[in-house]
């Protein structure tokens, strides 16, 4: 088998395709390598499972995939010697326009998001926007997100309402996110709110007050004697 031996380098296409594993990769070179061009490249099985040092049935499956994505191409089999031939520089070339059309609709998708995750709260005052996006992370980790430009323009309204000062709205926001609140009340609130996961406060109870300590009067001895008679009669 003639090598044209390429060394160990791997096109940045092929490095950055993520439906790829390591050995998939590995294995695509080394058919690459051993493909001169003219005859192909006929390794078997056997030969790549002990060139890279593993199972027979990995080395199976990634020739599927690899020949799934179009990075090599079975020319002829006639049940004992298999010939495969490289696609990898066609292939680069459209992984390449693959790539970038999906980079561009990333990208484009980032930059949707950025400009709609502003928007929700631009209605947001400045000077307690640091304190509300911590409530909103609050509500994040007790699994009821925010999830639109309403929920924050209703929060948002009911503060205002509640204080135009700018201390005790921070207060308010405090307190909302030290209880798990998913909104804002006054701070003299005595009313337990609701909120989420958070267990009901226990019933309270009158605390218990002993009676007042009596103190023991003798008892009589002729009440005594007929209580002993009694008792005597009685055998107990």
């Amino acid at each position: 088998m003639n090598r044209d031996f390429k060394g160990v380098w791997i096109p940045k296409e092929v490095y950055l395709d993520t439906r790829l594993t390591a050995l998939d990769k590995i294995i695509l070179v080394e058919i690459d390598s051993l493909d001169n061009g003219e005859d192909g490249c006929y390794a078997s099985n056997e030969y790549l499972s002990e060139f890279c040092q593993c199972g027979i049935a990995k080395i199976t499956s990634a020739i599927t995939k690899l020949k799934k994505y179009g990075y090599i191409e079975q020319v002829s089999f006639d049940g004992r010697k298999r010939i495969l031939i490289s696609r990898l520089t066609k292939s680069i070339r459209q992984n390449n326009r693959k790539y970038e059309a999906e980079s561009y609709k990333v990208c484009s998708n980032n930059k949707d998001n950025k400009i709609v995750n502003k928007d929700i709260y631009s209605d947001v005052p400045d000077d307690v926007k640091d304190l509300f996006m911590e409530w909103v992370d609050m509500r994040k980790s007790i699994k009821r997100p925010v999830k639109s430009k309403g929920t924050v323009t209703r929060a948002v309204n009911e503060l205002n309402r509640l204080s135009q000062d700018t201390q005790e709205r921070r207060k308010i926001i405090e307190k909302a996110i030290d209880r798990n609140w998913l909104g804002f009340y006054p701070l003299d609130d005595k009313k337990p709110v609701k909120s989420a996961n958070m267990p009901p406060e226990p019933p309270r109870y009158p605390e218990f007050v002993p009676d007042e300590k009596v103190d023991a009067v003798p008892m009589p001895d002729e009440v005594r004697k007929k209580m002993f008679r009694y008792e005597k009669e009685l055998g107990v």
